[in-house]
């Protein structure tokens, strides 16, 4: 089963949080849930805005990304993999 998403929506796949910084440092989990690095899996069309114009996202399939906390979007079970799907807007940077 594959999730095509509408609109502006990114279906992501979380990637593990570091545990540990370079140093050796371990992280408590309440440090962990700001930001989120996840994989893009797949992208909507875009939107209309209000003149009709499509506004496609500005992410690709493959790319790292950066989102905001573990509120963002929703979390869905596909084939016993857990995704989830936000809104283009919820994500804040691209990682290169």
């Amino acid at each position: 089963m594959t999730i095509k998403p509408l609109s502006d929506k990114v279906v992501l796949k979380l990637l593990d949080p570091k545990e540990k910084t370079s140093g050796g440092i371990f992280l408590p989990d309440d440090s962990q849930e700001e930001t989120h690095m996840a994989e893009v899996i797949a992208v909507g069309e875009g939107r209309f805005s209000e003149s009709g114009q499509l506004i496609k996202p500005e992410v690709k399939k493959g790319q790292t990304v950066l989102i905001k906390g573990k509120w963002a979007g929703e979390n869905v079970m596909v084939d016993g993999v857990e995704y989830k799907i936000v809104n283009d807007s919820d994500i804040l940077a691209v990682i290169e």
